[in-house]
Parts: structure tokens; sequence; C-alpha cells
């Protein structure tokens, strides 16, 4: 058997500088949390718009999937803000379409003076569609903001505020940062406002630990990312010098920002019971203590997939050596709390190539309905799915076909197998059949396997169980050994593709 060659460790300085040091070994800063009582700064509320957004809201109740019907021109608009003035067309069947009309096609003072009443704020048409609130937002601006900002109190998603800036507004924003269904709404409001956002924000990032404070730290980072570290610096200088240092100890680099407490990484997952990670070029290997920090960063990735540290780690290794290193963390995997742990679960569905698909395929079959479902197995279809290969979709089939688990897997599985025909323009049965593979056999069906002083010809018969004829034709029961006066280099060689042939063969069969 030949041994597997070594490769001489790279210097620090050829490695990935996340592996080489990276943050989460640094020394955990214990110091406690800077807590400051600043009230936001009082400030009038002020109108701001990206590029081109105030035009395609002013238009959206009107191309959206189902578009508003505009009102007749000759509408009497004065007798139509009359009824709203007086309560009368709340008791229409149409409110919401009279409403629109009146914010959008009368005469803006028309519109201006039913806001501006806030007896009839309750009573004013919920409107189905954000469109609305957005159309009327992009018209009337600041006589508007009153009504729509109470108008959102009571409703999951605000929209229409990403214009406005003032204190009332951040408070929104903050309470509602990366917290379904508004994390994009949150996210454009703060990268538009950005400085005079932050600004607002700082209170919030000062005040006691808690969630609320934890939201506003995290608003404060995007502002960073976007407009850079001394904004939200300078940002909290508005409240003291204090203020400004004590935010400009917020960690705002994104490489900084890894789950805590990290992903369990096993024991068993030592780099000393591992093969080499090699560096792209295949001529240096990481170093155990940087493959350790790989796996880390694997889990890290698997927990948090945002986490940008991974790309370019992974564009400086060699593709070959991640995917033995998934199939043998795989193998050395231990965990008992899901399929695999978090670490060796990123590996194989990022990194595993064929050899991993047949390596967990015929486990995965196996898995009854409680290893899918409380140790999360069904995820690893996204292995067949990502590589789409002959060898991945013929181990998917035999899931939707054969998996134990018929409540999840097998129909999971199923439904992935679908999708993939439909995108290549089968049916399911047609990409079936095109995933039976030729074993290498000539056009007649057989295949000539050369010993160099003798041949011999391999077949297979219905039940796909494979034949041996010798060059006189006759049968034999299997491929002979090699012998002694057999060629020593094209005989061995024979004698191991029969052997994989016989593999495959069970496995299509």
């Amino acid at each position: 058997m030949t041994e597997t060659p070594r490769f001489p460790d790279a210097p620090e300085s050829a490695l990935p500088p996340l592996l080489a040091a990276p943050p989460w070994t640094r020394a955990a800063d214990t110091a406690e949390p800077v807590v400051f009582k600043v009230k936001s700064a009082k400030e009038p509320t002020t109108v701001r718009w990206a590029p081109g957004v105030r035009e395609e809201w002013l238009n959206a109740p009107y191309a959206a999937t189902h578009p508003a019907e505009k009102l007749p021109d000759d509408t009497d608009w004065h007798a139509l803000a009359d009824r709203f003035t007086s309560g009368e067309a709340q008791k229409e069947d149409d409110t919401e379409r009279s409403f629109l009309a009146l914010m959008m096609q009368a005469p803006p003072e028309l519109g201006e003076k039913v806001l501006a009443d806030e007896r009839h704020w309750d009573t004013y048409p919920e409107c189905h569609y954000n469109s609305v609130y957005a159309a009327v937002a992009a018209r009337h601006e600041l006589t508007a903001f009153p009504f729509l900002f109470y108008k959102v109190k009571k409703r999951r998603y605000f929209n229409c505020l990403e214009p406005f800036l003032d204190a009332a507004v951040t408070q929104v924003m903050v309470k509602n940062f990366g917290v379904y269904p508004n994390e994009r709404q949150t996210e454009r409001w703060y990268k538009l406002h950005g400085g005079d956002a932050a600004r607002l924000t700082v209170p919030a990032a000062l005040r006691k630990p808690g969630p609320t404070r934890e939201r506003a730290e995290q608003a404060l980072r995007l502002v960073a990312r976007e407009h850079g570290h001394d904004t939200i610096v300078e940002a909290a200088r508005h409240y003291g010098d204090e203020a400004a240092a004590a935010i400009s100890t917020l960690r705002t680099d994104p490489l900084d920002l890894y789950p805590d407490p990290l992903p369990d990484v096993p024991a068993e997952l030592a780099p000393e019971g591992l093969p080499q990670v090699l560096l792209r070029g295949r001529e240096h290997a990481l170093p155990a203590s940087a493959t350790r920090h790989l796996i880390t960063l694997l889990a890290i990735a698997h927990a948090q997939p945002s986490y940008p540290g991974v790309e370019p780690v992974v564009e400086a290794l060699d593709p070959d050596s991640l995917a033995g290193l998934a199939r043998a963390l795989y193998v050395a995997d231990r965990y008992p709390k899901l399929w695999a742990s978090p670490a060796v679960q990123y590996a194989l569905l990022r990194f595993g190539d064929d050899r991993a698909a047949d390596l967990i395929g015929p486990i995965a079959r196996r898995w009854d309905n409680w290893d899918t479902w409380n140790r999360g197995g069904t995820n690893v279809l996204g292995l067949f799915t990502r590589l789409g290969t002959p060898t991945a979709l013929r181990h998917l089939h035999v899931l939707a076909e054969k998996a134990v688990d018929q409540k999840r897997l097998r129909p999971f599985a199923k439904n992935s197998l679908e999708r993939i025909a439909e995108e290549r323009g089968y049916t399911t049965e047609q990409l079936a059949d095109r995933l039976v593979p030729d074993f290498g056999l000539d056009a007649d069906g057989t295949m000539t396997l050369d010993y160099g002083r003798r041949r011999f010809t391999v077949g297979f018969d219905e039940h796909l169980k494979p034949f041996v004829t010798d060059e006189e034709g006759k049968r034999r029961k299997t491929l002979p050994k090699p012998g002694v006066k057999d060629d020593d280099v094209l005989a061995p060689a024979a004698y191991k593709r029969f052997g994989d042939l016989k593999k495959e063969a069970r496995t299509v069969a």
C-alpha cells in the first residue's frame, strides 16, 4: 500500500490571516459595558430620499400586482374631501379606493386637509397594500408623517417610514432591527440615514445591557460597515467625549462578530488524526494549529452563514484536500445531538464530492424518522443537490425510493429530484433512466480486461451480475487473480477495475 506523502507546513506568512491569528483566540474583553443615561437629541423630523425611491413610490399603487383603479378626472374632489372630514366616507363600501384617489389625484391641499384631521385617523381604511401608505408618504412627505406614524404603530410593516428621521422613528427602527418581518426595512433605513441615524441610536446603545441595547449596537455596526467606524464615534460625540469613547470600543470589524460562545467542536476532530489540508498550488499544508482554526471556522460558518471570514480562507485552500477533509471529518465525528457536528455538516455540504456522496448516501438511507426529525437529517440532501452529478443523483434517487424514513427524507428527496428533473427538461423517470451508468462498457455491452499475456471479456446479465469469458469464449465463474506470467502493471490494474466494476453494479442494482 502506497503511503500518502507528507507536505511541509506552510510558513505563517503564507497562511490566510484568519487561520494564522483568528480573532476568537484573543484575550476576551471582560470589562463591564459602559452605561450612560443620555436622552436622544430633540431634532425636528426631516425627510431624505434614496435616488429614485420617491418617484417609484408615487406610482407604486398603480403599478402593483393588483393595480388600484383611479377615480375619474372630473370627480368633485372638494365634495370627496368633505365626506372624509365629516366621517361620511367611512360608511361607504369602497373607502380605500376613495382615500387613495383623494391622496394621489386630488389637489395636494385637499389631501393634506384630511391628513391633518386626526379625529378620524382610526376610521380611515387600513390599507391592505403597503404601496398605498408609501405613495402617501411620497406625495405629502412631512404633512403625512403624523398620520403615517400613527398608522404604522398598529402594523407589522412600516416601509413608508423609510424617508423620515427623528427620535421616534429611530425607536421603531431599534426595536425592530433584525426582527422579522422588518429586518430589510430597518437595514435600508440605517443605510440611508447613516450618521444621522447613528446619532439618534447612540442613547439606546449606551443604556443598560439587554435586548434593546443589543439591537442598537447591531444597528451601529451596520452604519460603521457602510460609512466607517469613525462615523458612529462622531455621532456619539454629540453626547460628549465620554459617550464617544464608549462607542469607539464597540466591535465593528465583521471578523470580530463571531458567535459567542463559539459553536461546539468535538475533541475527536483533532487535526492530528485528519489528512493534511493543502494550500492552492499543493506545495504546502496547513500546520495543525491552522487546521484546528479551520475546523472552528467551519462550525462558525454553519451557525452564522453571513460570517465574512469563510470565503477568503476557502479561496486560499486546495479544493481536493477540502473534499478529503470533509470525508475524514465525517468518519471521525461522534456527535450525539445531530447527524453530524456543525463543522462537519458545513464541510460535507460545502466541500463534499462524489466520494462523500458514496460515503453518506447509504448511511442516510438507513436513518429513520427519529433521526431526520430530532437530528436534522433532511439537510444532508443539500450535498446531493449541490453536486448534481450522476453519482450524487443516483444516491438521491435511492433515497427518494428506498429511504427508511418515509415521512420526511423520502418525500424531501423525491421533491428535490423532481425539481432537478424539471430544471433539466426531463420527467423524473427520464432523469432516472439517464442516471444508469454505462460502466465504461463498449457498444456491445462488454469490456476487455488486459493481463498482457491473456485477455478476458466482462459483461453483465439481465440482473446486472457480471460474467467473464476467456479468449476462447469459455465462461468463467469470476476473473482470475493475476499470475506470475501476467504483466505486473496491466494485470493488477485490470483486476482492480473488475472489483470496482462489481461494486458499481451492486450500487446501481
